[in-house]
């Protein structure tokens, strides 16, 4: 890579990170082209030059966010679940998998939830996330009913998690894997 696509990958990038930033902070809605430009040190036509709509610049966003959440694709939540039989085994590691993509992305995991309207590719985000999650319950509890996989899945809710993490509740994945194996396993 040339010096000058290096600086401008780079500038992108800076885009990219001052916008999920300011996404984060006060929403998708609310954030202008002006402070994406002062949070990235750049001007205003250089957020443009590089991301002329917000069809170009919400989905680059995104694309970063689901790095960073690294959440499993519905596809691939059965491997997850491996060699493990035993419901209780199955239990620690769906809740585990599930609250260690929380430590990492739970700030662009609210984004998506918060504001589905702010953007197309928002909705679809979310739409993947809860596909992704709604699979993961299906693989660890195959012979479960529907409403415990319902139960499961409100207790590895965002939501739930934050609660805990509120709560001081020393550890989450422990304390959740524990309820759900009383009423399931």
């Amino acid at each position: 890579m040339s010096k000058r696509a290096a600086a401008a990958a780079a500038t992108r990038r800076r885009i990219v990170d001052a916008t999920r930033a300011l996404h984060t902070e006060q929403g998708v809605a609310a954030t202008s082209w002006d402070q994406i430009a002062a949070r990235a040190g750049v001007g205003v036509g250089t957020v443009y030059r590089h991301f002329p709509t917000l069809d170009d610049l919400v989905p680059a966003c995104g694309e970063v966010s689901m790095e960073i959440v690294a959440l499993p694709s519905a596809s691939d939540a059965p491997a997850h679940f491996d060699g493990l039989e035993e419901p209780g085994a199955r239990i620690a590691r769906l809740v585990a998998e599930v609250f260690a993509v929380y430590e990492r992305g739970a700030p662009e995991l609210r984004v998506v939830r918060r504001e589905p309207h702010a953007h197309p590719s928002i909705a679809e985000l979310g739409e993947t996330v809860e596909a992704s999650l709604s699979a993961l319950v299906d693989a660890a509890l195959p012979e479960a009913s529907p409403e415990d996989r319902a139960v499961t899945r409100a207790m590895i809710d965002l939501d739930s998690w934050e609660a805990m993490r509120r709560a001081g509740v020393g550890e989450p994945v422990a304390a959740v894997t524990e309820l759900l194996a009383a009423r399931i396993a």
